[in-house]
């Protein structure tokens, strides 16, 4: 894949500097690292129900107000990613990390709406401003590690989804601090100057590492003069007069390679393959599996993220009576079992490498979501097993997903596949979350006022378990009915 005009713009000062004073070696680990760090710091949305009880308490939101909210930040977390994905594709994943480092003040906005107790409009924009911030800032650590080790597919996506998972219960706990906290209560205030700031870090950081993947682009290229250089030569060795006119015009080629200014492109579009990227993806629309991934995907991971937005609510109403500060503890445990469950199936998809064992821990995660969701709608009295089984469910969701698009359409892709797909969560947020705010606020807090006593959330996650079942046979029947083969194929 050639560097871009505006690639090479963005990262010429910074890969001559890396590429003169440090070996290659040292630059792919280190960027690894550095991509690591940044996903270990940037999943702030994920602690999004510890703050939705002060916003209903002292901004006076309602629970239709804060999934609109919660929507607004899932559509820049994930509705922006197809075309994040195809602009790093294209011009580098540096271009993905200088946009998250542009939109860290969407925090100080959302700082400014708290303090001036601004309507939830207002709130939803600098949420939706935190969710593309994070997206950019995330998905640029993950494919700067995809394409680093491209070959260890499972440990080089898993690793960062994981990091990413340790993020929310690093910032549930640091959000526990004296400093963040006023009167027992923490301050949402302090909290979100403080992620603004590591917004602007992080953005910093991920500027230097990604540029790991235009230097890669560089020595792939290097190859491909090299190579065919040398074919030039071996048919000149055999036919001198065949050749005269066709190693003329690689050695102008090679030629005005060198001559190119920093601004230019530094690939001619002669020396690309002969299917593009355009081409390559127009290809992946009119695979019949990617509907049906699309849908399995929008069920699952849709009704997951309604969960985590809505932890405040759910605490509140599921199981027992518990204690104020409950979130927190919740988020916390949630955190735990989505990091066990990103570093277990990460292992484990590195260990097997095959479509087949992949989508038998998906269906896997089906099957818990099925028993999370059960237990929700018969009022299980211990919540905090609910929260355990969503996060194993949830990590490995977000793992097992992209490695298995990585499998069926290739890591080099991936920007622009992936991307497309993690559009499906957000739409499913949006759509059952308001479902969800319908049924509460008609129902359970009516049920409040007037003392009825009847639980009020039966109907909503009978709805989700059936949904999540729905999600199974898509991806049993893409696995039977076309991937079976490829995979039976691959391990010959």
């Amino acid at each position: 894949m050639p560097l871009s005009q505006l690639e090479n713009a963005l990262t010429y000062d910074v890969r001559t500097f890396l590429t003169s004073h440090f070996s290659s070696d040292t630059i792919r680990k280190g960027s690894f690292i550095s991509s690591l760090i940044t996903c270990v710091v940037d999943a702030s949305v994920v602690t999004f129900s510890i703050f939705t009880p002060q916003f209903i308490r002292y901004l006076h939101y309602d629970q239709i107000d804060i999934n609109i909210i919660a929507a607004a930040m899932n559509i820049g977390l994930y509705l922006t990613l197809p075309a994040l994905g195809y602009l790093s594709d294209a011009h580098g994943p540096i271009l993905l990390a200088l946009i998250g480092m542009v939109l860290c003040p969407g925090y100080l906005l959302a700082a400014y709406c708290y303090l001036s107790n601004s309507g939830y409009l207002l709130m939803s924009l600098a949420f939706f401003l935190i969710g593309t911030g994070t997206s950019s800032a995330y998905f640029c650590s993950l494919l700067t590690c995809a394409k680093i080790y491209s070959d260890r597919k499972g440990l080089s996506i898993s690793l960062p989804v994981t990091c990413y998972g340790l993020s929310s219960l690093l910032l549930s706990y640091v959000f526990d601090l004296s400093i963040f906290r006023i009167d027992g209560e923490i301050s949402i205030y302090k909290v979100f100057i403080f992620l603004s700031i590591i917004y602007l870090i992080t953005g910093l950081l991920n500027s230097v590492s990604s540029v790991v993947v235009t230097i890669e682009k560089e020595v792939v290229f290097s190859k491909l003069i090299e190579e065919e250089i040398e074919a030039e030569r071996e048919e000149y060795e055999e036919d001198e007069d065949r050749i005269n006119g066709s190693f003329g015009r690689a050695a102008a080629r090679v030629q005005s390679y060198a001559s190119v200014d920093e601004a230019t492109s530094l690939i001619n579009s002669e020396f690309l393959e002969p299917q593009t990227h355009e081409a390559r993806f127009k290809r992946f629309l009119r695979d019949p599996t990617m509907p049906l991934l699309y849908i399995g995907l929008f069920f699952l991971a849709g009704t997951q993220e309604l969960f985590i937005s809505n932890l405040g609510s759910l605490t509140e109403t599921v199981g027992k009576v518990h204690e104020q500060n409950e979130i927190s503890s919740q988020v916390a445990l949630f955190s735990v079992f989505s990091t066990i469950a990103r570093l277990s199936v990460g292992f484990l998809t590195d260990l097997f490498g095959t479509c087949r064992a992949t989508l038998t821990m998906i269906l896997m995660t089906v099957a818990l979501c099925v028993v999370a969701y059960s237990l929700i709608a018969i009022n299980y009295q211990e919540f905090a097993i609910v929260t355990g089984l969503m996060g194993l469910c949830y990590g490995s969701t977000f793992t097992l997903f992209p490695t298995l698009v990585a499998m069926v359409w290739g890591v080099d892709l991936m920007g622009s596949t992936w991307g497309l797909f993690l559009s499906a969560p957000a739409i499913g947020d949006l759509i059952f979350g308001l479902f969800y705010a319908y049924q509460y606020d008609s129902y359970c807090e009516v049920g409040k006022e007037l003392n009825l006593g009847a639980y009020c959330l039966t109907f909503s996650f009978t709805s989700f378990t059936v949904l999540c079942l729905v999600s199974g046979v898509c991806l049993l029947y893409c696995y039977r009915r076309y991937w079976k083969a490829t995979d039976r194929v691959s391990q010959t």
